[in-house]
């Protein structure tokens, strides 16, 4: 949910991990594997920083 609504500051990783990671959660996980595959495009990224305070608020809200 967070990555898609950030489609507009997605930038490029110019070192994309592949290495299988065994401590994330199945929903993680799944993100994780569309992101080395490419599901969305090449070596994307979003930094947590870029992403707007109101957003984290209101998914704050629903927990």
């Amino acid at each position: 949910r967070t990555l898609l609504a950030h489609r507009a500051l997605w930038g490029v990783e110019p070192r994309p991990e592949t290495a299988a990671l065994c401590r994330l959660t199945h929903q993680e996980n799944a993100l994780y594997n569309k992101l080395r595959d490419n599901h969305w495009g090449e070596r994307l990224r979003l930094e947590q920083e870029r992403i707007g305070f109101d957003f984290l608020r209101d998914v704050l809200d629903t927990i």
